[in-house]
């Protein structure tokens, strides 16, 4: 009986070449993109307040150990709602910001979101001479869509000047408190974001 024959060349011990391995690809790239993430979402908050932080305390004339306190804290405060903000007007397409052919800007907002840490800072500091009697209540109306609502509502609530005590889904407007008479500068920078409108402004 003849020897059985033995293959020779390259790959003739390697039986199983042709199998295809199990796939790791799509596994290794979901870990990837989980953990990308990951950071993505905690390295907004923190980008959020080192910026807020650093334009509050190069607006104060000196650097204190209390002013780097209240300036953290404002910021802080600040870093939360920008990204509750940007999380609600991102999730709901559908805002449109008061007024005919209008929408809502996110880098508007964000524009105002710079401001946020010096309002509070200066409500603070007008509540502390003046104090917090008095003051008026102002419909304003808002930008349509629950998502947008609740931004603004969250933003006009957030320094201690202003703060939403009511809302008309149905007629478009938030009823304010201001204890100013007259918007302040943040309020003036979500305007023309188009979160909110001006008082008596069609929503």
């Amino acid at each position: 009986m003849p020897a059985p024959r033995h293959a020779h060349g390259p790959g003739a011990d390697r039986p199983h070449q042709g199998r295809t391995p199990p796939p790791r690809t799509g596994r290794l790239t979901g870990r990837l993109t989980g953990r990308l993430g990951d950071v993505r979402r905690a390295a907004e908050p923190l980008g959020w307040w080192t910026v807020l932080l650093a334009v509050y305390l190069g607006l104060v004339p000196t650097i204190s150990v209390t002013e780097i306190t209240v300036g953290a804290l404002a910021s802080a405060a600040g870093a939360a709602a920008a990204v509750a903000g940007r999380r609600a007007l991102l999730a709901d397409g559908t805002a449109r910001a008061p007024g005919p052919g209008r929408g809502v800007g996110a880098a508007g907002v964000a524009a105002a979101l710079v401001r946020l840490p010096g309002q509070a800072a200066a409500d603070t500091a007008r509540i502390t001479v003046r104090g917090a009697s008095g003051g008026s209540w102002t419909p304003l109306p808002v930008a349509s869509g629950p998502a947008a609502r609740g931004a603004a509502t969250l933003l006009m609530s957030v320094t201690p000047g202003t703060y939403v005590g009511g809302i008309d889904p149905r007629r478009g407007l938030l009823r304010v408190h201001r204890l100013a008479p007259a918007p302040s500068p943040f309020e003036r920078r979500l305007r023309a974001a188009g979160l909110v409108g001006a008082p008596g402004e069609a929503p």
